[in-house]
């Protein structure tokens, strides 16, 4: 019987890199002679609520909780693997064999980057940057095995720190559900958050939709939904936004369940993503969208997604064919208006199924069949 260990410090964020995690270790778990157990220092999040929340079966999993993250190089001393999901601190073990999850296309981190930011006043994100630095070179030296979300990070992560890495893309799950009628809704999903990897750009996506509603939408709706933690800056960020939009249909969705995130995927006719306007992805790679799940996600229910240009969005969409990609608000609302012109076209209808076919080669059954693939190396 092999063991492996499972950890990430960021269970508490909800988020698709922690959905990521928990995939890969049901695959694993369903492994013949293969005992995984979650390592978990975050005291409040118990194991149910990630079952639930991410709709994934854990139940021939472990889930073991400690409180210090030191503690793991004693707890994983005669396990045969570690696998971590890690974004800027090292975590060692003794374990056999490490498997680090990598999933930002980190750019050039050096002196002048630090400084940079220490002068602008980001003095966290500056002392972050030694943190990071020692990751990447723990995981470019160290790591048994490198696994990256998608070939822009891989492709950064390489070009940058000489990391060698396998893809793996993330597990989307089905969303589409019959019987269900698109109405006249675009749709925005992603957490609420203000950050160095995570904006999702809603101020320039409602500045859009009004631009739109400007021209006499006939009954269109924008609904964006998301996860937010209760802080200043998010309560902030809400309290901007529904102040900008007061006086026209946009819809904020928050923590809201796992049905109605389906019921708006599958009611929407247009999908919207902004992550990374305004950015140059040559020397900011990581602030631009490092893969695209929710884009995704969109595209199994049949939306039509009309997304940035930016990181491994271009990955999942080919322009025209099953999706459309823009570059300034302009073409945003220009391409959005000439799908609401022709919605029912059978031009559209063929955007709307290769959307739908699209999906199928990031489901959950693909990314199973490819963790197996890359795992049995290893094993």
């Amino acid at each position: 019987m092999k063991t492996i260990y499972i950890y990430t410090p960021h269970w508490a964020t909800f988020g698709g890199g922690e959905k990521y995690v928990l995939i890969f270790a049901e695959v694993l778990s369903q492994l013949p002679g293969v005992n995984v157990i979650l390592l978990s220092d975050q005291q409040t999040i118990q194991r149910y609520q990630l079952e639930q929340f991410f709709r994934v079966d854990l139940s021939k999993i472990g889930y073991q909780k400690f409180h210090h993250r030191n503690e793991i190089q004693e707890i994983a001393e005669k396990a045969d693997f570690l696998v971590c999901l890690s974004n800027v601190r090292t975590v060692r073990s003794s374990a056999r064999k490490h498997i680090q999850l990598l999933q930002i296309p980190y750019g050039k981190i050096g002196i002048s980057t630090m400084l940079t930011k220490f002068i602008k006043g980001r003095v966290k994100e500056s002392l972050k940057d030694i943190l990071r630095l020692s990751l990447l070179k723990f995981s470019r030296e160290k790591a048994d095995l490198v696994i990256t979300n998608s070939q822009f990070v891989q492709n950064t992560l390489f070009h940058n720190y000489g990391i060698r890495s396998e893809v793996l893309y993330p597990p989307i799950q089905d969303f589409l559900q019959e019987g269900i009628q698109k109405r006249k809704i675009i749709l925005s999903v992603g957490r609420f958050f203000t950050g160095l990897y995570n904006d999702k750009r809603y101020d320039i996506l409602t500045e859009a939709f009004r631009k739109l509603y400007g021209s006499n939408l006939d009954g269109w709706e924008y609904h964006i939904t998301g996860s937010a933690v209760e802080d200043g800056a998010t309560r902030r960020l809400l309290q901007n936004l529904k102040d900008q939009n007061r006086n026209h249909p946009v819809q904020f969705h928050i923590n809201e369940s796992y049905e109605t995130l389906r019921r708006l995927y599958n009611e929407a006719s247009i999908f919207w993503h902004a992550a990374g306007f305004g950015v140059d992805e040559t020397l900011y790679p990581e602030n631009v969208e490092h893969f695209g799940m929710t884009t995704v996600e969109a595209m199994s229910a049949g939306c039509i997604p009309i997304v940035i240009s930016k990181g491994g969005q271009r990955e999942i969409i080919t322009d025209g064919v099953n999706g459309f990609l823009w570059e300034t608000v302009e073409e945003l609302v220009t391409r959005t208006f000439e799908v609401i012109k022709d919605n029912d076209n059978n031009s559209l209808n063929r955007v709307r199924m290769n959307a739908r076919k699209r999906f199928q080669d990031f489901s959950v059954e693909r990314f199973k069949e490819s963790a197996i693939k890359i795992f049995t190396k290893i094993l």
